[in-house]
């Protein structure tokens, strides 16, 4: 498996504001467990980040976040 070239914690950030910028919910519990995470400074969790990931490329259909969703998806897998 190719290792992430970006940190957890930026993939984090990176789909927050994505998010917030085309929409997602805020109470969507993926959007919640990533703000929360960060808020007390928890790596964060990689199921939240997937789902973050996929609704964030069903809604734009950006192939980067696909690829983005799909290896953090074989990462959580392997652990």
């Amino acid at each position: 498996m190719a290792r992430l070239e970006t940190t957890t914690e930026a993939l984090r950030d990176r789909a927050l504001v994505l998010g917030a910028e085309h929409g997602l919910s805020a109470d969507a519990w993926y959007v919640r467990e990533l703000e929360e995470g960060r808020a007390e400074g928890e790596e964060p969790e990689l199921g939240a980040l997937v789902r973050a990931y996929w609704e964030l490329q069903r809604v734009t259909g950006r192939a980067d976040l696909r690829a983005e969703w799909r290896e953090l998806a074989d990462r959580l897998w392997q652990t």
